[in-house]
């Protein structure tokens, strides 16, 4: 992060902290004027019910539809840039996208955090990194396990988009956008009454950009995206005890490549083939991972089609609520990447998939105002996934290929064609109950069993020769009983105190992603991963609701914790083979100083380390395999946000509009070893503009400061240079060393900046 933006990031931090301290004393001596420019109230439904978030002993952060709009967020990345104690790391581009709660982070197999559309989980990592659309009324980030609630994955929390509903009388609105890089965006919504007991809402989002970087192989852009989500809702109210809602969303989204490049690895040389006729090569990279500027790739996609569907029913019998959610996902995802990313025809991977899910959540709960309630509930889940996967020799590789033994060719240079068939299908009964002791101190007890069971069919067959070389089918059972106990206390109207500790389970699974290796049947499988939460809470509000500041410390004990490994022929593995210790503190505060001042702000600290993890692999490279105490990937050990609206009336009709997002994140660990890491980061997002009757404009620009530092690395085998080595070791070219890993580093988006206009009827 260049020293300008750090001085930017603290002069917007400072004058936020400084317009809050003012706030505390002005309150202090004008408590009838606090009165009448509290903050809103923000409802949540992160219980299962609905709940102001300031009453919610849990730590969440919300984002309403008219903080999505000020801000500009497009998408869950950047929601994490304002939301302490959340990372998101977009790896490949967000075809494997990581989003990291509380420092539980994960890069393969299933996430740690849940994501979910009007409750109805998505299992797809490539969805978490998708365009929000024009129909959301708000996000919902819970932090900490929510297994007990919500269920599949939500291991170190949950990300949960709520829709808009239809509204109750008609309304519209358009919008359209034109920015830097040719990028368009045209926004269509409207809602209303279809009769007396039934209305509508349709929204339509189609976003277009021609892309940030330039393919130095062909001389085009490399990475254009176009993009086009349509939702549509129907919602009924056949008598005054029963709602239904029907919601259908499409999205049709099409990307190029991603500005990802090879970093020349710098250190821990190591000769793996032991001979002297190759000489060492370095196995790892040691330092700061600077963002790629050039890149030279084959051209390739990544693209996916989505329609989702879910139905959702409430009846009310007398005072009680009945509540089924239904929920249907049908996905296709279509890729291609040049896996060497170079201007080295060398490999090459295609791969086609589709993914239907089908959810059912039947729920009944008790009255909300009783002194004792209560919740239960039964779900299941059932999903098919079938993936072609085709890793193949490039051109150039191919007549090199053909001269490899076959025992050495598959993790040396790739050739082989996949076909893999997952199913899982998930039954579980959960439930909560909740009793005022007395007025002020209320204890609630939550639970979860689940039964899972998982089954792959995966065929292997050589690019050479077409023929079959391996077939893995297996069937595994889990279950599991996950626990949660919360206490609060109402220290007065203003105070919430909280404590509560959680179990959550995330179960285990098969490995059968080829791509980097062959794997042996005694790796194919690995087991669930637990962890125990502990959390300690305050939600206060001050000067009669102009103020609310949150803060939250908790610990966590992470066992038999899932962990990249590599097999014996250098496939990437899932493996039980970890331990890991979280512990961290996270403050947020809502202001407003002024009728027409809002503030925003947010910290967190999170202390992320290995216990125990010895990635045994390390000691062929002549590095030290034990790595307690090295701190997990993607997880920065502190954070930051500040934004600021100020809205100032010009006359009666009109009015000038500003807000400024500051956000910070320090740099984070690339590798298990924790050896690379990307910088620290700083992004200020800026729009202005006015507001008039009912049409508004807005002067934008994203990244202002041009923070360049990279946005992600991910060690992976490195197709050029073994392609390189397997040249040399057949005399066809010079002799080099023989590498295990490589530094793929993904390039942040530069600034960007542009107008929209949007008009409402």
């Amino acid at each position: 992060m260049c020293k300008g933006n750090r001085l930017i990031a603290s002069a917007v931090i400072a004058a936020i902290a400084s317009a809050v301290t003012s706030t505390t004393v002005a309150s202090a001596q004008d408590v009838s004027a606090a009165k009448e420019g509290a903050l809103d109230e923000v409802v949540v439904t992160a219980r299962k019910r609905e709940e102001t978030l300031q009453t919610v002993p849990l730590s969440i952060s919300a984002f309403t539809a008219e903080t999505i709009s000020n801000a500009g967020i497009e998408s869950v990345e950047d929601i994490a840039t304002l939301t302490p104690g959340f990372t998101f790391a977009p790896l490949f581009g967000g075809g494997a996208s990581t989003p990291v709660i509380r420092g539980q982070s994960t890069t393969i197999g299933e996430p740690n955090v849940g994501f979910f559309v009007d409750g109805v989980y998505q299992a797809s990592r490539s969805l978490m990194d998708a365009l929000l659309g024009d129909s959301v009324a708000r996000v919902e980030v819970v932090k900490g396990p929510q297994s007990a609630l919500y269920g599949r994955n939500t291991f170190g929390g949950a990300i949960n988009i709520v829709t808009a509903r239809p509204s109750k009388t008609f309304q519209g609105q358009f919008s359209a956008s034109r920015g830097s890089y040719d990028a368009s965006e045209l926004r269509f919504s409207a809602s209303g009454p279809v009769s007396d007991r039934v209305g509508f809402r349709i929204g339509a989002t189609y976003n277009d950009r021609s892309g940030y970087f330039k393919n130095a192989l062909t001389g085009a852009s490399l990475d254009p995206r176009r993009s086009l989500i349509v939702a549509g809702s129907l919602e009924a109210d056949p008598t005054d005890n029963l709602s239904l809602r029907l919601r259908v969303a499409h999205d049709d989204t099409a990307d190029g490549d991603d500005p990802i490049a090879f970093a020349t690895n710098n250190a821990s040389p190591a000769n793996l083939t032991g001979s002297p006729v190759f000489p060492a090569a370095n196995q790892i990279y040691k330092g700061e991972l600077a963002a790629p500027t050039v890149f030279a790739q084959t051209p390739g996609h990544s693209d996916h089609v989505l329609t989702q569907t879910s139905m959702t029913i409430d009846w009310r019998i007398g005072g009680y609520t009945l509540t089924s959610i239904t929920g249907h996902n049908d996905l296709t995802l279509d890729t291609a990447v040049d896996q060497d990313y170079a201007a080295v025809a060398a490999r090459y991977v295609t791969s086609v998939g589709t993914l239907k899910e089908l959810s059912q959540e039947l729920r009944l709960a008790s009255p909300g105002d009783a002194r004792l309630n209560w919740l239960l509930g039964a779900y299941y889940y059932d999903s098919k996934a079938n993936t072609h996967l085709e890793d193949f020799y490039a051109d150039a590789a191919r007549p090199v290929a053909a001269a490899v033994p076959a025992s050495l060719r598959r993790q040396m240079l790739g050739g082989l064609i996949n076909d893999l068939e997952e199913k899982t299908s998930s039954v579980a009964l959960f439930g909560q109950i909740g009793y005022d002791i007395t007025d002020q101190l209320r204890v609630s007890a939550e639970g979860r069993w689940t039964k899972e069971t998982k089954k792959a069919n995966s065929t292997d067959a050589s690019q050479l020769t077409g023929l079959a070389t391996g077939t893995f089918v297996d069937k595994l059972d889990f279950s599991n009983f996950v626990p949660k106990l919360t206490v609060d206390y109402k220290l007065s109207t203003d105070v919430l105190l909280y404590a509560s500790v959680a179990k959550a389970v995330k179960v285990g699974g098969f490995n059968v992603v080829t791509a980097a290796g062959a794997i042996l049947a005694s790796e194919r499988e690995y087991g669930p991963e637990k962890a125990w939460n502990y959390e300690l809470g305050a939600k206060t509000s001050w000067a009669d609701g102009r103020l609310t500041m949150n803060a939250a410390a908790y610990q966590i004990k992470w066992t038999d914790q899932i962990v990249r490994a590599l097999g014996a022929t250098f496939a990437t593995l899932n493996a039980n083979a970890g331990e890991t210790k979280v512990q961290g503190f996270e403050f947020d505060l809502r202001a407003k100083p002024f009728k027409h001042l809002s503030l925003d702000a947010g910290f967190a600290y999170t202390d992320s380390k290995y216990e125990k993890y010895t990635f045994g692999t390390l000691q062929l490279l002549g590095m030290n395999p034990v790595l307690d105490g090295r701190r997990l990937q993607y997880v920065s050990k502190w954070q930051g946000f500040g934004s600021a609206q100020y809205n100032l009336p010009l006359s009666d009709r009109v009015q000038w509009v500003t807000r400024v997002d500051a956000s910070y994140q320090s740099d984070q660990s690339a590798v298990q070893t924790a050896d690379a890491y990307t910088g620290s980061a700083t992004i200020v997002n800026l729009r202005t503009g006015f507001d008039w009757d009912k049409f508004s404009v807005r002067v934008w620009a994203k990244n202002l400061t041009k923070e360049d530092s990279a946005v992600v690395g991910t060690f992976i085998p490195n197709a050029a240079r073994r392609f390189d080595w397997v040249k040399g070791a057949l005399g066809a070219g010079p002799v080099t060393g023989l590498e295990i890993f490589g530094a793929a580093v993904t390039a942040r988006d530069p600034r960007t900046y542009g107008v929209s206009f949007t008009a409402k009827f």
